[in-house]
């Protein structure tokens, strides 16, 4: 007997029928909005949820969806900051001093939007 998950992906428009969202406080549900309105892919799945790792309190994320299909389904992790609303406001858990993902990131709104960084971008 096979096991097969159905994909269901979640947008902007519709992250709020995710069982899981109704335990969610406001600051961590309008995080998960800003990711969907900021970043340029759906997210399923995207906050994996909070550990603490080697003593430090982390929110591991992931992408289910990206512009390089190397970033898909690869964990990274943010250091736990319950002030931070946005993606861009959250730090590298573990002293790392960028995401695996910001490099090429920037790359991408320098070439192809004619913007510096990401939050030159609107």
């Amino acid at each position: 007997m096979t096991n097969s998950a159905t994909y269901r992906a979640y947008t902007l428009a519709n992250f709020q029928t995710i069982p899981q969202v109704a335990g969610l406080t406001e600051g961590q549900r309008r995080e998960i909005e800003t990711v969907a309105r900021v970043l340029p892919f759906k997210t399923n799945g995207f906050v994996l949820g909070v550990s603490e790792i080697m003593g430090e309190r982390v929110i591991a994320l992931r992408f289910v969806q990206g512009r390089n299909p190397d970033w898909v389904h690869r964990p990274f992790f943010a250091a736990c900051d319950e002030d931070a609303l946005w993606l861009n406001e959250l730090r590298p858990a573990f002293g790392e001093a960028r995401f695996f993902f910001e490099d090429e990131l920037e790359q991408y709104y320098r070439e192809s939007l004619q913007a510096n960084t990401a939050d030159d971008f609107e």
